[in-house]
């Protein structure tokens, strides 16, 4: 085993990447400070870290201002660490394209309000790149996101790596990035106060900081045994991690509904794509995985299969009526001579009244199965689509997101969780925990001072630093006593608070929207930039770039103010 692939801490270490990447930024930071009239050397120089919650696209749009912002106010490159959870890696993956981010931030603030203007990639495009996802046999729900949500939300598809983006953290240029996700399974198990639940991602590695766990970011996905890389996988994409970093519906049954009908609306969109190219009568404008018999979908006996049972899967799945659906594909099967795939669905139509949506579900992906096999033989694109609905089905059932092979499993020297028993592990968005990445930057290795939390929430804009005052209190890490008196009216917040204490961290908390940036319309802009949107006017993008930036503009002193304490406070050290 290198070292370069695995990397077991001994509580002092962070990677030889960060490390280094730290290093060179200090000299950055120090002239910043000095240009903001703040005289420090590296011994009393402050680590200062900023945090981007989660919150769909409006986190991401929220923290592109603000960083605009803080670049405007001189403040970006007192900066040392960037940390995002959810929406706000959105950003951060967006941004660390460019070696030099910080110095072009308001130029990049442009290219993405123009991308996000744009149509998205297509119904054609998301779909391919779903057929292609599916070959993997970790396929999960995570890549049903990435490809049609995600895709379709950010108006691209990021083919590039997190490795990738090294030069661009390392240079010294940018502040270090950190991106949060956490294990589903020890969620479960141990809870959001576990440091064995919190996992992280920069360029250079990635793990689990409570174990002390880490694998070469390349690695991650690859497969390991007992502490030894027995198969090298590709290293999943940025549009991937855009997934997995941004899937709040990760751990949530609940939300079991929202995901059905956000399929439904991705079939309703291939069956007008269908109609269209069929009436247009060129057939090349299809997905190369979806097979189409005969060129109208609205014809009972022209129907295309792939849809059909797509169709049928996310009524059934809702509980509603599917007779007209069965009746189609039973006339198809018969037509065809697909016996086997004709008694299945037969027998799948007289029985699934008695059955629950849980077996229902078993028993469609085996009707697609037999389908697959009896029909798509002979057919690569029946046969890609087929898989990509069973697969679907199957990660429906059994509500899987973020597989992932475990480097861990079977390794000796990792702390006992249970994890090294597992193959695989299960990654999600941190923000099912807290919305915020606190336990990542508190970790002491990076001896953050101030911590400038930007809350992009839905909620309560209190709800992450209640949070991380619980963890921290359980797991013993220096944090300030948080008031309740000062955070009891989460309708009507301010727009800065501060906590600090004796030997911990100065956290100065940002709530998106608040009682200064926009008076008396709080519950407005909440309704109006709510988490799960998919698109943004180009106004509505332009007003919450703007009310991001005024949290920082109208802050700007009172950050100067803690940056000051703290420097001259040079032993503040924890």
């Amino acid at each position: 085993m290198e070292r370069s692939q695995l990397r077991k801490g001994d509580g002092q270490e962070l990677s030889g990447g960060e490390k280094e990447a730290t290093s060179n930024r200090k000299a950055k930071v120090l002239k910043c400070l000095e240009s903001l009239c703040i005289a420090c050397d590296e011994d009393n120089m402050p680590n200062i870290a900023v945090l981007g919650s989660g919150g769909g696209l409006r986190a991401m749009i929220a923290l592109e201002g603000t960083l605009v912002e803080l670049k405007k106010q001189g403040l970006l490159d007192a900066v040392m660490y960037l940390c995002g959870v959810s929406g706000s890696t959105w950003c951060m993956s967006f941004l660390y394209q460019e070696k030099d981010w910080t110095e072009k931030v308001q130029i990049l603030e442009e290219r993405l309000c123009d991308t996000l203007s744009k149509p998205s990639i297509g119904i054609q495009e998301e779909f391919n790149i779903a057929t292609h996802a599916a070959e993997d046999e970790l396929f999960s729900l995570t890549d049903v996101w990435a490809s049609f949500f995600v895709c379709e939300t950010l108006k691209q598809y990021d083919k590039t790596k997190l490795s990738e983006h090294d030069d661009a953290s390392r240079n010294g240029k940018n502040p270090y990035p950190i991106y949060a996700a956490i294990e589903a399974n020890q969620m479960d198990k141990a809870g959001e106060n576990s440091p064995g639940t919190w996992f992280e991602f920069t360029p250079h590695e990635a793990g689990f900081p409570g174990l002390e766990a880490f694998v070469d970011t390349k690695y991650l996905g690859s497969k390991f045994e007992g502490g030894k890389l027995t198969e090298k996988r590709e290293e999943k994409n940025i549009c991937y991690l855009q997934g997995l970093w941004g899937s709040a519906l990760g751990s949530m049954d609940a939300n079991k509904e929202y995901l059905i009908d956000f399929l439904k609306e991705i079939f309703r969109k291939l069956r007008e794509h269908c109609c269209a190219v069929g009436e247009a009568g060129d057939l090349q404008g299809l997905p190369v995985s979806m097979p189409v018999i005969g060129t109208d979908y609205t014809s009972e006996h022209c129907q295309g299969v792939p849809l059909l049972l797509q169709e049928f899967h996310v009524h059934a799945s809702a509980g509603e009526d599917c007779e007209g659906i069965f009746r189609h594909l039973k006339e198809f099967l018969k037509e065809e001579n697909c016996n086997n795939s004709y008694l299945k669905c037969c027998e799948v139509s007289e029985t699934r009244d008695l059955k629950s949506c849980e077996e229902r579900m078993v028993v469609f992906a085996e009707l697609i199965w037999i389908f697959e096999k009896e029909l798509g033989e002979g057919v690569w694109q029946l046969r890609c689509s087929c898989q990509l609905l069973r697969k679907t089905i199957t990660c429906l059932l059994y509500w899987i997101w973020g597989c992932t092979n475990n480097f861990l499993y079977k390794s000796h020297d990792a702390q006992s969780t249970g994890l090294t028993n597992d193959k695989l592990i299960y990654l999600i968005d941190a923000g099912i925990a807290i919305n915020s990445a606190y336990p990542l930057v508190l970790r002491p290795q990076r001896k953050v001072q101030l911590i400038l939390s930007f809350d992009f929430s839905a909620r309560d804009p209190f709800e992450t630093i209640k949070k991380t005052a619980i963890y921290c209190k359980t797991n013993h890490i220096p944090f300030p006593e948080i008031d309740p008196e000062e955070i009891k009216d989460p309708d009507h917040p301010s727009d800065c608070y501060i906590f600090r204490g004796k030997d911990v961290p100065t956290v100065m908390h940002f709530p998106l929207f608040n009682t200064i940036n926009c008076p008396g319309k709080i519950k407005d802009f909440r309704d109006k930039f709510t988490t799960f949107t998919r698109h943004y006017s180009e106004d509505d993008v332009k007003e919450l770039l703007k009310r991001a930036k005024m949290n920082v503009s109208n802050n700007k002193e009172k950050i100067l103010n803690e940056i000051r304490q703290i420097v001259s406070s040079s032993t503040k050290e924890f």
